[in-house]
């Protein structure tokens, strides 16, 4: 059985077995009352399938939409109806492939990306998508076969050369791993992915350059928490704690209940032998997070070097509660008898 064969039968299963009796009530629902969830692009998208319903772009367009917000059953179900009136479009497979993969069928994912090269054999995005799924599954020379196969296709295609960066890295090749971060980064100067790849490798060498790529990251993505605590981590190690605070500050200000940076803080203190001000962070922390046995640990050190043995000691004590072997716990209530 040929792989366009097979990754038709599959299209048909998927047709078959998805979402029932209620994918036909999707197709066509233009019901724009029905919940909150309806917005402006909702029902526009339902107006279009309603004028044109045997519009196959309407459903697809419709299934991207539920796509983007993790719906992925309305998605299955829209991207059914387009299957079923035109099954020539690379990127309705390309589509199903993306949705194979969020539901955890790997196989079928990469079966029906097979598909979509053959009705599209430009389509460089299907051919690196099946290396990210190869890589996934640690099938490292697949990987890398499928990647170079859509650079084939599109030399400038950023994701390709992020995705050989990702399979070197995993193989522990710092070289040629950085070396794709930075095509994917010439290629594309947003890709966030890659500026904080190249962040971690750097931080990870105390090369400056760190800094850097994490705060590409941030102007590529200000929201993004993981590349200010990343920065801020690296502020912190090489002692700018006033610059580190304020990226702490910056991501409670988005998440109050960031545990982390709730310990970091109180840690910054600690140094500094704030201990009034430390230990309000670390129960803070602890508050957010009562599992954290190293706020409660840092929490109770706070404590005795204030002079207040009792509160140490119970603070040592839930440490151990929570991590029998401590080490610094088990050292510390000694310290105190």
């Amino acid at each position: 059985m040929t792989l366009s064969v097979r990754g038709l039968w599959l299209v048909l299963l998927f047709v078959a077995a998805s979402c029932g009796d209620r994918s036909e009530k999707a197709a066509v629902d233009t019901q724009e009352n029905v919940a909150a969830e309806v917005d402006s692009t909702l029902y526009n998208l339902n107006v279009a399938i309603a004028r044109n319903p045997r519009d196959p772009n309407a459903y697809y367009e419709r299934a991207r939409y539920w796509q983007d917000l993790d719906r992925v059953d309305d998605a299955l179900a829209d991207l059914k109806s387009a299957l079923l009136l035109d099954t020539t479009n690379a990127n309705y497979f390309y589509t199903l492939g993306e949705l194979y993969f969020k539901i955890g069928a790997l196989p079928e994912a990469d079966e029906v990306l097979g598909v979509a090269t053959i009705k599209n054999p430009k389509l460089a995005k299907a051919y690196v998508k099946r290396g990210e799924f190869a890589f996934y599954q640690k099938q490292y020379n697949s990987a890398i076969k499928h990647i170079n196969d859509g650079l084939r296709q599109d030399v400038n295609y950023a994701p390709g050369y992020f995705w050989k960066g990702m399979v070197y890295l995993e193989q522990k090749n710092e070289k040629q791993a950085i070396s794709g971060f930075l095509t994917a980064i010439e290629q594309d100067p947003d890709y966030h992915e890659a500026y904080m790849q190249l962040g971690l490798l750097y931080g990870a060498k105390n090369d400056n350059k760190a800094h850097d790529y994490f705060t590409n990251a941030l102007r590529t993505d200000p929201k993004s928490i993981e590349a200010r605590y990343a920065r801020a981590m690296f502020l912190q190690d090489r002692g700018y704690a006033d610059s580190a605070r304020q990226d702490y500050r910056t991501i409670l200000a988005q998440d109050s209940l960031h545990s982390i940076s709730l310990f970091n803080l109180g840690y910054l203190s600690m140094m500094e032998e704030k201990y009034a001000d430390a230990i309000n962070w670390y129960t803070r922390s602890i508050e957010s997070d009562p599992s954290y046995h190293q706020a409660f640990y840092n929490r109770g050190l706070c404590y005795e070097l204030s002079g207040d043995k009792l509160k140490a000691a119970n603070d040592f004590k839930r440490t151990l509660t929570l991590a029998p072997a401590y080490e610094l716990a088990i050292t510390a209530l000694k310290r105190l008898k």
